[in-house]
């Protein structure tokens, strides 16, 4: 099983994301947070496999918990998932070291997707970072 922990401000969207996480074989949803250090807690606690962000957070910032991720947790997949989807944020989101980038208006099936394909390789053991990495836009 894929540990996956949703960091989103929004109560509807992270209960409708939970949901369709957890529709997907061999994914659980172990935590979200809707801050920044409730996240840094629930990454600490539950050292998830993949960590789903979004920028803006009721608390803190999305871009620092990247960055966070990427020094503190190398092996975690960063999936960012966000309406600040300008090409700014989408280079600095994968400078500071996120793995994948969807527009959470016009993204969110190809972030379900993505996650569906992740877990279904790590059945497989098929090392993710043979997996194909970029920015969906």
């Amino acid at each position: 099983m894929l540990k996956i922990l949703l960091i989103e401000d929004s109560l509807i969207l992270r209960e409708r994301l939970g949901t369709l996480i957890n529709a997907i074989p061999n994914a659980v949803l172990v935590a979200q947070a809707d801050n920044e250090d409730h996240a840094r807690t629930c990454l600490q606690q539950v050292q998830p496999d993949i960590a789903i962000i979004d920028l803006r957070l009721k608390r803190g910032s999305g871009l620092t918990l990247i960055e966070h991720i990427n020094f503190m947790y190398s092996d975690i997949t960063t999936i960012v998932l966000t309406n600040f989807v300008q090409r700014e944020y989408q280079a600095r989101c994968m400078a500071l070291g996120a793995h994948y980038f969807f527009d959470k208006t016009k993204g969110s099936e190809a972030c379900i997707n993505l996650l569906t394909a992740l877990c279904k390789h790590s059945c497989d053991v098929v090392p993710i970072a043979e997996m194909h990495r970029g920015i969906e836009s």
